[in-house]
């Protein structure tokens, strides 16, 4: 009841309206028309659809028309006419009763009042939208079609294109979306479908519009056009998706039937539909496989684009819905053409990240794979690429097999593959150490052994160990990486090192140490300069400038830039350098230098180079400290490859830099003193090698190499020995003067043994001989090693320190020749020390009291003194005589041979050694020679030589039964050592 009240109280007021209008022969003015219109437009929302209203409402439209109102300037006014124009065409639909031309200016109202709803800050913005839901909703714009206005529908479309905002509500794309989508659907139903598209009326067709507008996204543009047109293609319906597919297929099939001019952009508008719209391309997607097997290379290209493009969409797996497409693109990995390869690699790498547990994922890596072996360089950088992003995105995806053949692409011919494998590998290898912290992997530990190997690369500079070194420590690990996590790593991976390998880290350490010395020796003239002479300054600079540029990836820039430092007058530089080098981890000193020569010196970075390259920045004493933690508390390790591998690590780096073990002498004695590791002998050897260049004394650690030389194996007897003698210096008081005082008495022993040798009756001693032979040998290494580490000490009483690099290497090879030799009188002869209590030995046979053996080596040693040292004079003044009288005859040549072989002859294994026997005899101490020099004269005076052929055929049978003997004897410690393991 009251809405019918209300409705003729409506009807009452616009009847009202429409006679005021009609009797006013101006237009009012503006307030009392927007008075007016305001009412109107209230009382006419409350009417109903009805065709008898035409009557009432009549008046009021003549009156709008009549005065001009459609055509008014002012926003509220034209607002409010063309509400009141939407309303009276809602009420008398379908056919409101107005001419064409009056159509037309209401469609040009509502068109000028559409293309201000761009300006979304005007206080009109919210009426311009009511307005336009309210044409949106009551079809408005449809009626175009019949008065024939299809240039204002055209014209329209543009607008709403022009006018769609990013800012704008989804209700403003949806109204404008939904206007032109009533429009399309209407006009399909007039008309085929190929109209739409080639128009000939009109140069611009409505769907050409769309989807220019649909591609101006993907042309870089911004706005909500694209919005706007993704909408629209989203409310198509059948009959406008029919449309846009015949399209796209007569595009892919046979492009050259296509007259308009989006066929040139047509894989941009399938990829934009199919991103928008995926569902209405179903039947077109298929069609790709034309293309993919077409013999024009570019249109193979373009194809592999589009898909590479679908494939990094989410949601949609291709490889399952079009499984035949799926398939020939995968052939498209062995195509004759590498620009086609390079795109196919790319496809896979979109497919795999999209979906990497999805149908055809594993396809996918198995063609990766190949493609690593490609004939063309670029097709190989792009796989290699491609597989450690691939392998980044989830670390264990991919297989430990394809991750080794990318580590292999660091061999590979081409310089170009190796610079961009190494790049990415150490890129994957960084990711890996942050994602999977403690969980280590041998696949990935891999990486960097195989990068170590380019340090045996000739052809590029970059994989020098000048240049590696900057590798290793900084781009191998994650700046965030702790240093017990690089340390876990770095033991982990030594476990994997062969001998190249360590001889590749020991290249880039040594080095590192060479310029560290090399620098600190340059700094250390410029304090003393005015000491030395200028020219011999300006010598000793250029060797040491030229010494250390050979250590830089560019030897020439960096003498140049070395030159340039030595003329800057700043010596707060110069000590920053010395301070660096004497601390050891001075990131602060280094970072304070670089502040100091300041980003724009054309020396900061140079400076920046040197100064990590001196800088300890591979290896610190933490390193050290955490190797030892892990030799001594991880009991997991224990029985294991990696027993061994952080003392071979050890090794290392204590060999380039001793000082960085100055701060864990404790842990590593306490490691010593662990009886429950499995690698003592290796702790030993490790001692036997380095004890000379490390802090650590013999006293703290003799105990536990004594214990090992009496009660271990006869290989770790042997390396206690040279470890007792590595770590000896001069002030061990105790021990230097026991040593010293068994190696006359054992060299007095040797001489002995090698007399008795010579005697015809050899077959009868020869055994016993052998015997304190080996019994001599055995001490004879231990204190050799000692005296040629103690023996400035012993005679000058002053200190021997490593200043150089030679030292060092030289103390190595000692170290290398001591271990090497074979000690076989471990289990039968004890220790050779007065100093050290000594177990029962096994002498000569297993069923002698040892108080025998004892007696019988004491018996020996007494009456055979004099005659060594008789015998050791007359062979030297043979030889001197056999020189003198060389051109005398040939019965003076044959004695030189004699006395020559006689002196050079070895018990221990039947072999040649000069350099031995000298030292063996030159090695007595000073009182011993003293003592016997009468009587070495005098057993020279006294000896009548024997005629040359009987002399040589003596020293012969002499060395055959001295042969026969050693191999009898042999044979019998063998015999004896398999007993006593049983």
């Amino acid at each position: 009841m009251a809405a019918a009240e209300s409705e003729a109280e409506a009807q009452q007021l616009i009847s009202r309206l429409g006679k005021q209008l009609k009797a006013s022969k101006t237009c009012p003015n503006k307030d009392s028309l927007v008075k007016w219109l305001k009412e109107a437009v209230i009382a006419l929302g409350k009417f109903k659809q009805l065709k008898s209203l035409n009557s009432v409402i009549q008046p009021l439209s003549d009156s709008l028309i009549k005065h001009g109102l459609l055509q008014h300037k002012d926003k509220d006014i034209r607002i409010l006419v063309a509400t009141c124009f939407c309303e009276i065409i809602r009420v008398l639909a379908p056919d409101p009763g107005f001419s064409d031309d009056v159509f037309t200016d209401i469609f040009k109202l509502l068109q000028s009042i559409f293309a201000e709803t761009g300006d979304y800050k005007s206080p009109y913005f919210s009426r311009r939208v009511k307005l336009l839901e309210t044409v949106a909703k009551l079809n408005v714009c449809v009626l175009m079609l019949d008065v024939g206005c299809e240039d204002l529908i055209l014209k329209m479309f543009k607008i709403f294109f022009s006018a769609a905002r990013e800012q704008h509500p989804q209700s403003v794309i949806n109204a404008m979306s939904s206007i032109m989508a009533r429009i399309l659907e209407d006009k399909l139903e007039e008309k085929d479908l190929e109209s739409l598209i080639f128009q000939e009326k009109f140069s611009e067709p409505l769907l050409d519009v769309i989807i220019q507008n649909l591609l101006k996204e993907s042309k870089g543009g911004s706005g909500g056009f694209a919005r706007l047109a993704v909408s629209v293609i989203q409310n198509c319906n059948e009959k406008l998706e029919r449309c846009i597919c015949t399209f796209l297929r007569s595009c892919i099939l046979n492009r050259e039937s296509i007259g308009s001019e989006l066929k040139e952009w047509y894989h941009d508008i399938l990829y934009e539909i199919f991103r928008s719209a995926p569902q209405m391309l179903v039947s077109v997607i298929p069609s790709l496989s034309h293309e993919l097997l077409t013999d024009q290379v570019d249109v193979r290209i373009k194809a592999l684009n589009l898909l590479r493009k679908c494939f990094s969409l989410p949601g949609h797996n291709i490889a399952e819905e079009y499984h035949n497409l799926f398939m020939d693109f995968l052939n498209r990995f062995t195509d004759k053409s590498a620009e086609v390869r390079l795109c196919a690699l790319s496809c896979g790498k979109a497919l795999y990240t999209n979906n990497p547990s999805g149908t055809g994922s594993s396809q996918i890596l198995t063609e990766l794979e190949s493609r690593l072996l490609d004939f063309d360089d670029r097709v190989r950088m792009q796989a290699v690429s491609i597989v450690c992003d691939v392998a980044r995105l989830q670390i264990g995806s991919v297989t430990n097999e394809l991750i080794s053949q990318v580590a292999d692409r660091l061999r590979d011919k081409k310089v170009s593959v190796r610079k961009k494998a190494l790049q990415k590998l150490l890129e994957l290898y960084q990711d890996y150490c942050t994602k999977c912290v403690g969980d280590i992997k041998m696949h990935f530990e891999q990486i960097p052994c195989k990068i170590l190997m380019l340090c045996y690369d000739k052809d590029c500079k970059e994989f020098r160990p000048q240049s590696l070194e900057y590798v290793l420590a900084e781009d191998l690990f994650p700046v965030s990486l702790s240093v017990e996590g690089r340390t876990n790593h770095w033991i982990f991976l030594s476990s994997l090192f062969t001998p190249l390998h360590v001889n590749a880290l020991n290249a880039i350490l040594s080095q590192k140490r060479r310029l560290r010395n090399a620098l600190q020796a340059y700094l250390h003239l410029r304090v003393h300069k005015e000491e030395i002479g200028s020219d011999e300054m300006e010598r000793n600079t250029k060797a040491l400038f030229k010494k250390m540029s050979a250590l830089f990836p560019d030897p020439a820039e960096a003498e140049e830039c070395f030159y340039k430092l030595n003329q800057v007058n700043d010596n707060d530089i110069f000590k920053m350098l010395a301070d660096m080098i004497n601390v050891g981890d001075a990131l602060s000193t280094r970072d304070n230098l670089l502040r100091k020569i300041g980003d724009q010196s054309p020396l900061f970075d140079f400076l920046r180079l040197l100064s990590s390259k001196c800088s300890l920045n591979i290896f610190s004493s933490r390193h050290v400290s955490c190797i030892l933690d892990h030799l001594t508390f991880d009991k997991s390790i224990r029985n294991t490859k990696l027993d061994y591998s952080p003392l071979l690590l050890l090794s290392a780096i204590i060999s380039a830099f001793p000082s960085l073990l100055r701060s864990s002498e404790e842990k590593f004695r306490q490691l010593l003193a662990d009886e429950d590791i499995p690698f003592n002998e290796q702790l030993i050897q490790f001692l036997a090698k380095e004890g000379s260049n490390i802090s650590i004394k013999l006293s703290d650690c003799y105990n536990f190499l004594e214990r090992v030389r009496l009660e271990g194996t006869q290989a770790e007897a042997k390396l206690a020995v040279s470890a007792i003698a590595a770590l000896s210096d001069s002030s061990e008081e105790v021990i230097v003067p026991n040593l010293c005082k068994t190696s006359c008495t054992i060299k007095k022993h040797s001489e002995q043994c090698l007399k008795s040798s010579l005697t015809s009756d050899a077959n009868k001693s020869a055994n016993s001989n052998l015997t304190l032979s080996k019994s001599a040998d055995a001490s004879r290494i231990w204190i050799e090693g000692l005296q040629k580490t103690s023996h400035q000490e012993v005679h000058s009483g002053g200190t021997v320190e490593v200043h150089n690099e030679s030292s060092v290497d030289n103390q190595h090879e000692i170290h290398a020749s001591v271990i090497s030799e074979s000690i076989m009188s471990k289990e039968r002869v004890g220790s050779s020390c007065d100093s050290v209590a000594t177990k029962p030995t096994l002498g000569l046979k297993e069923d002698f009291p040892s108080c025998l053996q004892e007696r019988d080596m004491n018996m020996t040693y007494n009456s055979n003194t004099d005659k060594v040292a008789k015998l050791s004079t007359a062979n030297h003044k043979k030889v001197n005589l056999a020189k003198e009288n060389k051109d005398k005859g040939e019965a003076s040549d044959v004695e030189h041979r004699q006395m020559r072989a006689s002196t050079h002859y070895r018990w221990n294994d039947g072999e040649n050694s000069s350099v031995h026997s000298k030292r063996e005899t030159s090695g007595a101490c000073d009182s011993d020679c003293e003592g016997n020099s009468l009587k070495k004269t005098k057993f020279f005076a006294e000896e009548i030589p024997l005629p040359a052929a009987e002399n040589t055929k003596k020293i012969r049978r002499s060395k055959v039964a001295a042969s026969k003997a050693i191999n009898v004897n042999k044979d019998m410690i063998a015999r004896r050592t398999r007993r006593q393991k049983v």
